[in-house]
Parts: C-alpha cells; structure tokens; sequence
C-alpha cells in the first residue's frame, strides 16, 4: 500500500484555496451556506431525456453560475476559476514566482461526457484546418490548459481515481513538493457529469436517492433513511508549497499538510468492504507517517455518500482506527448540501477541511435527522459546532477500490506575512494552539 508521508523534513503547506461549487461561486460563498447548512440540490430544469427510463424524477446540483450562459467545457472554466481564486488567495495575484519549480495537478473522473456527446453529434463538415476541439473532453485538460494560462513549466498531470481523484491530486502534489520536483503545486479537480449517460447509470446501480418529494432533502448521509446521493458538479484547486517558499515570500498558511495515503479496497468494482478494514488500516498508516496518535485528531471530513454500505463502511473503519477516541472526534459529510461532486469531490471536501481548521468550526451533515443505529458516531447532525480544531482528517472512496486519505493541522508558526487576504475569522488567530 503506497502511503506519501513525510519521508524528509520538507515541510508542505496550503496557502490558497479556490472554489466554484453548487452552494457559491468562490470559496466564501460556499463556506457560509456550508456552515448554514444549505442545500444546492434541487429539481432540474431540463430532465435529461435518456435517463427518464431509470430516474423518474431528475434532481441534482448544477453549479452555481453568476452569467447568463453555461460555457461548452465548463469542466475547464470552473478548474480555471478556482485556480484563479487560490492564487489570489495565496497572494499571487500577479503571477507565479517561478513558473519552472510550480506544477499542476488537476484532475477529473471521467473527461467531459457532455461534451464528448455534443461533438459526436455535432457538424462533420470539413474544416480549414485540423479540429482540436476534442482534446477539450480528453481527462487531462482542466489541468493542461490551466497550466497553459497561467505559464507553469513544471509537471502537469491529471490522476484519475474515480471520486477519491480529488484527494488523490493532493497526494501527488504533495509528493511532488517532498521529493523536490517543485516548490509550489496547483492541486485540486474540477467535474460536470449532470448529463443522462451518467445518472442513467448511477440510477441503475442503485445509489442515487430515492422517493422523495424534495430534492434539497434527499441525501441523508448517515441517516435511517438514507437511499444514496444525488450528483452536483464544481471544483476547488488548492495551493501547495513548500514551507520554505512560503516563508520566503511571506505567506501567510492556512494549513500544513502532515500525511497522506493512497490503498485499495479490493471488495469490486462498485462496492466497499463493510467492515472497513481496508480503509481502517489507510488511516492507521497515515497516522503512523505523521507520528500521531489516535487522540491527536479532532475531526474527519467523510466521504458520507449517503449509501447504506458506504457510510457503514467509514463508520467501522473510524472505529477499528480510533478506538474508543472515534466517538470523540465531530466528523461531517458534506453531501447534503453540495450533492456529490464525482472526481470534484475530494479536493472541495478537502478545502472544506481546511477551512474547518482556519474558523474553528465543524460544519454540519445537512439532512441528518434520524441516525442510522449502526452510525453511533458524531456526524455533527445539522447544525455546525464551534470547537477547537487542531488537526483533521480527508477521506475519499470511489468506484473500483480507490481509497486515499489526507491528514493536515492547522498552522501554528508565526504568520509569515501581514496581508489579510480577504480570509474569515480564522485568521485572526493562527497563533493559537
């Protein structure tokens, strides 16, 4: 089982995250009706046609989007988007510093569908010149052609890791600051798949929600009655250096990552293993990497799909992992309100995490009224709690086995910088211990 710890003594941190999501379109937006508990997930003006046989009814979390139009590859707008906010959150408005020790790692689950079917049936009427318009829904271009704009010269890459590829892009960025590839990293992911092909399959598997009246209350993560999740789409990209490039130009970090993992869950292709097991020794590697013990966390981001097996899955592993310290720890599935993301999934939760560190505050599992008796854990039903939060834990499951984990604190050296960047309440005391 592979697992990125901290092999050497190259500390990494995050000092920029930018988002695009259903509830906002910038990180503040989304991280206030996070914490509020909103949900995006709502009934879709137009029900995609070719899944009408499966769904019955079309509900889901499209993106939320300021201008009258939706762009033909919104996959990249939005990973362009969000890498446009990190930077200006981590104070590179003007540009990168060294565009050959930066590189980037954005990645997407599956390319863009939409647009791979609206090219098929578009016009194939000869052209001028050679079309390149296809390599728009190949998997790789949120990343190639943000690297494109903003002129990075170091490794660009797009790992694909079903819905832990958002997690997994933060892993490889990390690797790549540790092993001295690059002082600075864009990492995140960005996915669109409201479109029929995916729910119609997604619906057939059995893991959308299901019988409800209102969408924005369908995903229950660990409730009694949950049934499954519904799809939302958007991106974050984060900026990862090392901290000694931070401190070099002033930065002022909102985190410092101290482990992450990658495993498999060999259970098949779309199902987990229910007691957890192989999950449960991720994070006991990833907690070994870090040289921290079980009471040194004091909350998991989860990837709380919503799913009977899934969220009994976590429940056991957190338990199997922790011990007796997994009924302290305030964990929280971001589902219910941003919908499940795909490939966008763990970098969004992962910026959510962050962020949890940044203001002290847990946010809520929105739509958790009810809790499942085999989910006796603290999942912070509803309602976000204010506590002291240190360190936090990322996990990430996708379809096929991919498990990946990520561990981060929040900073607590001396602000390295003076500028406020626009960030919430949290930075006001990033001295605190």
């Amino acid at each position: 089982m592979p697992v990125y710890g901290p092999p050497d003594s190259r500390g990494v941190v995050i000092t920029g995250i930018g988002l695009v999501t259903p509830l906002g379109p910038d990180r503040e937006t989304t991280w206030n009706r996070l914490l509020e508990g909103h949900s995006a997930t709502s009934w879709l003006t137009h029900a995609p046609t070719a899944a009408t046989r499966f769904l019955g009814q079309h509900a889901g979390a499209p993106v939320f989007r300021t201008g009258p139009t939706t762009p033909p590859r919104l996959g990249i707008q939005l990973a362009a988007e969000a890498a446009l906010e990190a930077l200006a959150d981590a104070g590179l408005e003007s540009g990168l510093t060294d565009p050959e020790r930066t590189g980037c790692v954005i990645g997407t689950s599956k390319g863009d569908i939409r647009g791979m079917a609206a090219l098929a049936q578009s016009d194939t009427a000869p052209t001028a010149g050679p079309r390149t318009d296809w390599l728009d829904v190949f998997p790789n271009a949120p990343a190639s052609r943000v690297a494109t704009r903003l002129g990075i010269l170091g490794p660009v890459l797009s790992p694909v890791a079903a819905c832990a590829t958002g997690l997994a892009c933060a892993v490889r960025a990390v690797e790549l600051i540790r092993r001295g590839d690059c002082d600075l990293v864009l990492c995140g992911s960005s996915d669109t798949s409201l479109c029929e092909s995916v729910l119609a399959s997604f619906a057939r598997l059995g893991v959308l929600a299901k019988n409800f009246q209102d969408p924005a209350t369908a995903c229950r993560p660990f409730d009694r009655n949950r049934s499954g999740f519904l799809v939302g789409e958007g991106a974050a990209v984060l900026v990862m250096e090392s901290e000694e490039t931070a401190r070099h130009r002033r930065a002022n970090p909102l985190a410092r990552w101290l482990a992450g993992g990658l495993a498999s869950d060999p259970s098949g292709p779309t199902a987990v293993d229910p007691s957890g097991r192989s999950l449960s020794r991720l994070i006991t590697t990833t907690l070994e990497q870090a040289q921290l013990d079980p009471e040194d966390l004091d909350h998991v981001n989860l990837h709380g799909t919503a799913t009977p097996t899934n969220d009994r899955c976590e429940t056991a592993a957190l338990k199997h992992a922790f011990g007796q310290h997994a009924s302290k720890l305030s964990c929280t599935s971001n589902k219910g309100g941003l919908g499940h993301l795909l490939g966008a999934a763990g970098s969004v939760e992962l910026a959510a995490t962050v962020l949890a560190l940044r203001d002290q505050v847990v946010p809520p599992t929105v739509n958790l009224q009810d809790a499942d008796p085999e989910c006796d854990l603290d999942y912070t039903p509803q309602v976000a709690r204010e506590r002291p939060v240190h360190r936090a834990l990322k996990l990430s499951l996708g379809f096929g086995g991919h498990i990946a984990a990520g561990l981060v604190e929040k900073f607590t050296a001396p602000r390295l910088g003076t500028a406020n960047n626009g960030r919430g309440q949290g930075d006001v005391d990033r001295h605190a211990t």
